[in-house]
């Protein structure tokens, strides 16, 4: 590969407000969230003092002036690199560090939100290049473990030819969190899915997933491929985004916020308002899904006897003709 990037990891946005939070789920879950807070029990009331006191005369107050959105963001394209890490506590506690990306998908509002589309690579692509013009001769799936998440967001943007600003990386825990966060997701199981490891068995039709059984839904593949996996990972998306917008959804925000230990991202502190209120309108907006599979976009797949398994070389230029095809449709 030559030279490798710098291994300088990019600064890691820990969000630090619910707001900031919601809007990097609302984003994990296809651009959509709007959630309510819960009720605050009785318990933490005030206690009314009994002894008697002058009641104030009301004064006028005027109401605090609400922050502008940035028309700027809403009125152009918005799209998020969104990461799905292989490792949660169990693992960890085994002592697993490979923290591979299995998950790459690339989702896009239009301006005004008007449409969205989602786009899955597949995790056995290699050759991948990089934004130093060298190629990463690897699975694209490590490219973060060695270099950061800002190195794989400036590769996706490099091997799609788009810009790709922002990033949203969750674990496996955080995943089951996300989903019983909102008490299960719907989806429409379009093939019997089954994994003997998690007593996984589902048949075709509507179908209720709770945190646990979604992840293994959203991981089984030895029974059909990879490709499918990733498609049964947008379909999950999609279910959360239903959920996240839903305006019945109750959100336990304090348990939540201890719980995604993993969550990463360089969403803009500073555009709040603006984010969730392009997140909303991208939740009502039809989507496309894709995953970019063989033969279509790759010139080879398979073994290639050189020491990396069983590989993808990825098709560039027909991957970055889709990627236009998409944003100008």
């Amino acid at each position: 590969m030559g030279t490798p990037l710098s291994a300088r990891r990019a600064a890691r946005y820990r969000p630090s407000t619910p707001h900031l939070l919601l809007v990097a789920l609302a984003l994990v879950v296809s651009a959509c969230g709007q959630s309510t807070s819960p009720t605050p029990s009785a318990s933490a009331s005030p206690t009314v003092a009994a002894t008697s006191t002058p009641t104030a005369i009301p004064t006028a107050t005027p109401l605090p002036t609400p922050e502008p959105l940035n028309s700027a963001m809403l009125d152009h394209r918005f799209t998020v690199l969104i990461v799905g890490e292989d490792v949660d506590a169990a693992r960890r506690a085994r002592g697993y560090r490979g923290d591979n990306t299995d998950a790459i998908m690339v989702v896009s509002a239009s301006a005004r939100q008007k449409k969205v589309f989602m786009v899955s690579l597949p995790r056995d692509n290699v050759n991948i290049p990089l934004a130093n013009g060298q190629i990463w001769t690897g699975k694209v799936n490590a490219i973060a473990n060695s270099y950061g998440m800002d190195a794989l967001r400036q590769a996706m943007e490099t091997l799609y030819g788009i810009d790709i600003p922002y990033y949203v990386k969750v674990n496996m825990d955080d995943f089951v969190d996300l989903v019983d966060a909102v008490g299960g997701i719907n989806v429409d199981v379009k093939t019997i899915v089954r994994d003997d490891r998690w007593g996984l068995y589902l048949t075709p039709g509507r179908v209720h997933l709770d945190g646990r059984t979604a992840l293994y839904y959203s991981r089984a593949r030895y029974f059909d491929s990879d490709y499918a996996r990733a498609a049964r990972q947008q379909q999950v998306i999609h279910g959360l985004a239903a959920k996240y917008s839903g305006r019945k959804t109750m959100v336990n925000l304090g348990q939540l916020l201890g719980t995604l230990t993993g969550l990463e991202t360089n969403l803009p502190l500073d555009d709040l308002p603006t984010l969730i209120a392009l997140a909303r309108r991208a939740a009502r907006a039809p989507y496309v899904a894709e995953v970019l599979t063989p033969p279509t976009y790759a010139l080879g797949w398979g073994d290639q006897h050189d020491g990396r398994g069983w590989v993808i070389i990825p098709n560039v230029e027909a991957m970055r003709a889709e990627l236009r095809r998409l944003i100008s449709g």
